[in-house]
């Protein structure tokens, strides 16, 4: 069965930046088939599969508007005309060569949301997506508005599992290289409430054999609980570039052997 590469990326809030930085360090070297992505993790995803260099990621990450939370549907809107999903037809990598960036092949992408009556993850791809699915998977309770699609209540698609690894499983990633910004919430007070819900009501399907998973996190907490919501651009700064020495010695051969 022919490989299919797949890029994870979780929620977490403004601590995205951090994925932003490791991807900086990522790209040259991987080529994914798909991107997944759950709240913050979404957009980030949404971003590279339109075509977004890693420079223009980071660049995205330190302007303050892009990360105004009362601003988000005018945010993802800009996004989306600015990285339209279009399907891929560019030049592949040659050897030695990267072409330039929005020129290569487009991978797939999806987003998960979750079903808030339910309680139960769902997965949404290419050009079903509109803004207000972006907006949903970020959708926090409690802190951004709920969003309503096709009749049905959804909110933030990490709520269930913040790293929707079985996402890409389930959408063919037999190599995943997984970018989790936000390993454990930064709190005494919700780290056990979160883990018992998740534990009660969370989506953990086992990884399948013979599927390869790389995982990488931050050394350590990136931050607060309102660090991960109000921007600032030293952190954002700080972010990006733990990020990029998270990833830049990394080995992926695993993931992108063809």
């Amino acid at each position: 069965m022919k490989n299919r590469v797949a890029l994870v990326l979780s929620g977490g809030g403004l601590f995205g930046a951090w994925q932003a930085g490791a991807w900086r360090a990522l790209a040259d070297r991987l080529r994914p088939d798909l991107i997944a992505g759950a709240s913050v993790g979404a957009l980030n995803g949404y971003a590279i599969a339109g075509g977004a260099s890693p420079e223009e990621l980071a660049e995205l990450w330190l302007s303050p508007e892009f990360a105004n939370l009362r601003n988000l549907p005018h945010t993802i809107r800009a996004l989306m005309s600015r990285y339209p999903l279009t399907a891929g037809a560019g030049p592949d990598y040659a050897e030695g060569h990267r072409p330039d960036y929005a020129e290569t092949r487009r991978p797939d992408y999806a987003l998960i949301l979750t079903d808030l009556l339910r309680l139960k993850p769902k997965i949404f791809q290419g050009a079903a997506i509109t803004w207000r699915h972006l907006a949903a998977s970020c959708a926090i309770p409690g802190v951004l508005p709920i969003q309503t699609i096709d009749g049905r209540r959804y909110c933030d698609g990490g709520l269930l599992n913040p790293l929707p690894v079985w996402a890409a499983v389930e959408l063919g990633a037999t190599h995943v290289v997984a970018l989790h910004a936000l390993p454990e919430i930064p709190s005494r007070w919700l780290k056990p409430l979160a883990a018992g819900f998740r534990k009660v009501a969370g989506h953990h399907p086992p990884l399948p054999e013979g599927v390869e998973l790389l995982m990488l996190q931050p050394a350590g907490a990136l931050g607060s609980v309102s660090d991960s919501l109000r921007w600032r651009r030293g952190n954002i700064e700080r972010w990006l570039d733990l990020g990029y020495r998270a990833a830049k010695n990394i080995s992926i051969s695993n993931c992108i052997a063809r």
